[in-house]
């Protein structure tokens, strides 16, 4: 399976058109609102609030699930819309980020953000890819939820940029080292899915990743108790409420969670066949690292994709973590190019178009399909089918000597 010569072009160009409607979407748009009525960056707004009510003495009020009236009112104030309500649910230590641009006005703040992750994004590319990021960085703001994360205010490259310290580590066998960059994932403990059940099948090797991960997990557990003790001890106590908060968008939600429900129009068999699509994955995980466990960056790039497929909330945006495991195959199965080449190519599109065709469908009839689940779910699968035909790499090879 390939593409024909000039395709891939096509990719750059939507991605382009994309970002340019967007921005002079924002332009015209009124004060912090973009033409469609949006708060611009609208998810960076539950940071800013956070951080800005943890300045002014409010912590507590971050927590106060399920209604949050006193952080819906301090929002509205900053977004200038009434109603508008983003919610925070991080751990407590994780606003303390923002408390530098909490001064700021909203959108000097989003912006300053918007910089720093694009920032964040080259350095991950440079600590996996090596010199000569220009291209893969241009292909990579022009995928969708890389897009989704900029024009959402939201943190995945942050994300990424830790996972990338975790590859540069994991690879050059610093494990301690590897587990410390992990451990700073807590803010969003669930990307830890495919990275744990990795460190513990394995963990005559990996104890020192674990290690290490449990040392940063102290250091942030201390840091938040020292610097935050009321909102802390609130989150603690609120958490689980906090984990049950389920009013967001799930037309964003690519699981097979959100797959279910959508289809179904029930929560609960979409908790069910959440349930199952985790266990598949892990399964999944500890099956490919049993045929590909020598070579680390292959089943690095595995427990990546596991866990955004298992994870019971992989948004839309979250899905730029797949920037990761894509790098990855291109370096390192040359041979592979042309079928790796057509295989993002299936996942761009399905991760491009199936946001929208969703939110038609259920706008027209109710319930919808959506299809970039069971398209990624294939596309992994001929991934794996792929590197099995073409055997041990010359790396893994040497990696198990």
């Amino acid at each position: 399976m390939k593409l024909p010569d000039g395709y891939p072009r096509l990719g750059l160009l939507a991605g382009a058109v994309l970002w340019v409607v967007w921005a002079i979407s924002c332009l015209l748009g009124p004060a912090i609102l973009d033409l469609n009525g949006q708060v611009i960056g609208t998810d960076h707004t539950a940071f800013h609030t956070a951080a800005v009510l943890i300045g002014e003495g409010r912590g507590d009020a971050l927590f106060d699930y399920p209604r949050l009236p006193i952080f819906q009112a301090r929002q509205e104030e900053i977004t200038g819309k009434p109603g508008f309500l983003d919610p925070y649910r991080n751990p407590p230590f994780y606003a303390l980020l923002y408390r530098p641009t909490a001064g700021l006005p909203y959108l000097a703040s989003y912006a300053v953000w918007a910089v720093i992750g694009v920032t964040i994004l080259a350095a991950g590319l440079w600590l996996i890819h090596g010199a000569g990021v220009v291209r893969p960085l241009l292909w990579s703001v022009c995928f969708y939820p890389a897009f989704a994360t900029v024009s959402f205010g939201q943190n995945t490259f942050l994300s990424l940029g830790i996972f990338a310290l975790v590859f540069s580590a994991v690879v050059s066998e610093h494990r301690f080292l590897a587990g410390l960059a992990a451990g700073l994932l807590l803010y969003k403990p669930q990307l830890l899915l495919g990275l744990g059940i990795w460190w513990l099948i394995d963990v005559r090797r990996y104890w020192p990743a674990i290690l290490g991960g449990s040392v940063t997990a102290g250091v942030l557990a201390a840091v938040s108790w020292l610097l935050l003790p009321s909102e802390t001890a609130e989150w603690v106590r609120r958490l689980p409420d906090i984990a049950a908060y389920d009013r967001f968008e799930f037309y964003n939600l690519h699981t097979p969670r959100g797959f279910s429900y959508l289809l179904t129009g029930d929560k609960r068999i979409g908790d069910v066949f959440g349930l199952v699509g985790l266990l598949l994955a892990v399964a999944w995980l500890v099956r490919f690292r049993l045929r590909h466990g020598g070579d680390a960056r292959l089943v690095f790039a595995a427990a990546v994709l596991a866990t955004l497929w298992g994870s019971p909330h992989t948004m839309t945006y979250e899905w730029a973590l797949l920037i990761i495991p894509a790098v990855v195959l291109w370096d390192t199965q040359v041979e592979l190019r042309g079928e790796w080449l057509a295989l993002f190519a299936v996942a761009w599109v399905a991760l491009f178009v199936s946001t929208p065709l969703t939110k038609a469908q259920l706008g027209l009839f109710g319930h919808a399909i959506q299809t970039s689940v069971p398209v990624l779910a294939w596309v992994a699968l001929r991934a794996d089918r792929l590197l099995e035909r073409r055997g041990p790499s010359p790396f893994r090879a040497a990696a198990g000597r």
